[in-house]
Order: structure tokens, then C-alpha cells, then sequence
């Protein structure tokens, strides 16, 4: 299973066109343990060198990549790159001097997004002007798209596709599943559980919400609510030194797989403070999981709001509170509002959908 959200949703792509009977290649680093080459789900895994340590890893992963694209690249007629940075523009550039159609698609928009990332960064200039270059750009929501064209790429080039979630591998529990996916995570049958999925980082509005379960906590020190957060530290303990001051939230590290969190909670909470199109919303949304929101990026478009979701401010624990406490204080809202983000998932961003959409965008470019 790939990590990240914009990996996982990567590996969603390659296998299901895999499965339509396109054939796929996938290139990534090669870490300790792992072969340089396999065959996973009808997708071919090719490994690559590079040193997985900071401040080495573009330096050796990016000389790798253009001498596999320059050997190994022209096996495939359309090059895919996934998130808009370095690789994406060794890319372009290989692959307009080889021939080959190049798609980029870009991972989030907003001050933490890739076009904010790249005004930041050594020779992100240079990567702006070669992704320009690319065939067509993937953009997951309006503010992408605005950013995009803002840094000059050629409106005609950019493309919305969302991103999707398979409503097959996520889906409303049974009250079987969901008792025993909250038996196995030690939340009674009165507690009331708001669940957070993602990485504990400054961009995901951690530090908001671990204030705003503080005051929650402050005002009602008796409800039964609980707090739980999924997904990696990046902060080297300052995250766990305010997790332990507060008596109902608990942390659970990296997961393999969300699902049992989404089955067992009675809202999720995502309080990003720049977003592309958020996955565990989408997933959550496909679990019929009311989600509390910010209003950034594609969380404006996925979550319809007090229908199938609430939107509350960006980047204020207070405004986190009250749109928790609308979800914690009323059992029918939240019934009522999972129930339309499940058939939201369904109707607009289905994974079948989304990638017949990206082999409608293949077949397009392919015969221009």
C-alpha cells in the first residue's frame, strides 16, 4: 500500500487502467529490501536508485530517473507524473525531446501547494517553465486552476479530474463491523468518537485541532467524546507533549489501512489549512462519515456544506469547535449528512469514473 495520498491515489490509477487492459508502468525509488523490478496487480514496479536520506534523495533519485526514461521510456507511448515538482519536469523535458506525451498532475493548490512550493524552492522557476511544456495538467480543484493558469500555463492544457475513491473498498458498515471495529479500538457503545487521518503537520491544521479538543474538553469535561489521530508525527514529539495534556485524545501512529477507524467514528475531522482533494474526506464520505472541514482548496467542492458535510473556517480552533459541537450534539444531523456524503461519493467521485476519465484524457491526446 502506498503512504501518501497522492501515491495512493497513483496505485488506484495504474491498477485499474491495469485492469481495463492498458498496460502500466509505475517508477519509484528502490529501497532497502525491495526488487527492482515486480509485477503488482497487472502494474509493472520498477525500482530505481536513489539515497532515501533529506538533502540526497532529488540529488541522486532525479539522474536515476532520466537514465530509466531515456533507456527504458519509450516501452510507453504517455508519460504520467504525479505531484508537480523536480521529476515531473525531468519528465516534460525528456519526453519532449523523446517524443512522448507527458500529463503532470498537480497534488494541491493553496500556500502549502505545488505551485506555492515551487516560488520556494531552488529552480522551481525552471521546473514552472518545462511543466508548461506538458500535454495536458491535471487539476484537482478551481483554486489549482486559477493558481495554474496565474503561473502561465496555457488554460486549454489544464484539466480537471478529481480525485477518486473505490465505494466498493469503503463502504457504510454493518452494526456488526462497526461494533467490532469500536471494541477493538476501546470506545463504548454512549462514547461519541471524531477521528483525524493524515499526517500530524502544520499544513493539515494540526495545532488548531489539538486546541480546539482542548477547549472542548475545558468547557464539557463530562461528555464522552473522544479524540483520535491516525498518521505519522512530523514534529519529533511536540504533537505527543500536548496529546498527553489532553484526557481524551489518543494517537495512533502510521496505519496500513484507515478503514476500521472510518467504520468505528461518528465524524471525521479535517481542518487542513491547504488541501488538492482530500482522500481520507473522500474516503470518509464513501463510509458515511460526516466530515467537519476548512474552507481551502477541494474541501469546498467535496463537501457540500450542511448537506453533506460542515465547512468551517480555516486555521481557527474556534470555529473548529462549534462545527464539532454541531456534529457531537445532534445524532440526526450526522446520520442524515453521512447518508448524502455516501451518495455524493457515489455520484461524483467514484473511482470507475475517475478513470474513465483519464483514459478518455489518454485516447484524447493520443490521437491529436
Amino acid at each position: 500500500m502506498a503512504d501518501g495520498g497522492a501515491e495512493r491515489q497513483a496505485q488506484r490509477l495504474a491498477e485499474g487502467l491495469a485492469a481495463r487492459g492498458w498496460r502500466i508502468g509505475v517508477v519509484t525509488a528502490r529501497y532497502p529490501g525491495l526488487p527492482r523490478f515486480e509485477k503488482l496487480n497487472g502494474v509493472d514496479v520498477y525500482r530505481i536508485w536513489a539515497i532515501p536520506r533529506p538533502g540526497k534523495f532529488s540529488a541522486t533519485f532525479l539522474p536515476s530517473l532520466m537514465r530509466f526514461l531515456v533507456s527504458r521510456g519509450r516501452d510507453y507511448t504517455i508519460w504520467h507524473a504525479h505531484q508537480a515538482f523536480y521529476h515531473a519536469a525531468i519528465a516534460v523535458s525528456v519526453g519532449r525531446w523523446m517524443r512522448r506525451l507527458c500529463i503532470v498532475k498537480a497534488a494541491a493548490s493553496g500556500p502549502y501547494g505545488d505551485m506555492a512550493r515551487l516560488r520556494r524552492v531552488r529552480m522551481g522557476g525552471w521546473v514552472v517553465r518545462s511543466l508548461r511544456e506538458a500535454d495536458a495538467i491535471i487539476s484537482l480543484n478551481a483554486e489549482l486552476t486559477e493558481e495554474l493558469v496565474h503561473a502561465g500555463f496555457n488554460s486549454s492544457r489544464v484539466r480537471r479530474i478529481p480525485n477518486g475513491v473505490d465505494c466498493t473498498q469503503f463502504t457504510i458498515p454493518s452494526a456488526g463491523s462497526r461494533y467490532h471495529a469500536r471494541q477493538e479500538l476501546g470506545i463504548g457503545a454512549d462514547e461519541l468518537l471524531a477521528v483525524f487521518a493524515g499526517r500530524l503537520a502544520e499544513d493539515k491544521g494540526v495545532d488548531f485541532l489539538l486546541e480546539a479538543w482542548r477547549i472542548i474538553e475545558q468547557r464539557f469535561p463530562t461528555r464522552p467524546w473522544k479524540l483520535i489521530l491516525v498518521g505519522n508525527e512530523l514534529r519529533q514529539g511536540e504533537y505527543q507533549a500536548r496529546l498527553r495534556q489532553l484526557r481524551s485524545a489518543r494517537h495512533f501512529g502510521k496505519v496500513s489501512d484507515v478503514r476500521p477507524f472510518l467504520r468505528a467514528a461518528d465524524l471525521v475531522v479535517h481542518p487542513s489549512l491547504a488541501e488538492g482533494l482530500s482522500n481520507v474526506v473522500l474516503e470518509a464520505m464513501a463510509t458515511g462519515v460526516p466530515v467537519v472541514g476548512t474552507r481551502v482548496g477541494g474541501l469546498n467542492e467535496q463537501i457540500d456544506d450542511r448537506v453533506s458535510g460542515l465547512l468551517v473556517e480555516p486555521a481557527s480552533p474556534f470555529a473548529l469547535v462549534e462545527g464539532l459541537l454541531v456534529l457531537l450534539e445532534n445524532a440526526a444531523l450526522r446520520v442524515n449528512l453521512g447518508e448524502q456524503a455516501r451518495s455524493r461519493a457515489e455520484q461524483v467521485y467514484s473511482l470507475d469514473s475517475v478513470i474513465s476519465a483519464y483514459e478518455r484524457l489518454y485516447q484524447e491526446l493520443h490521437g491529436a
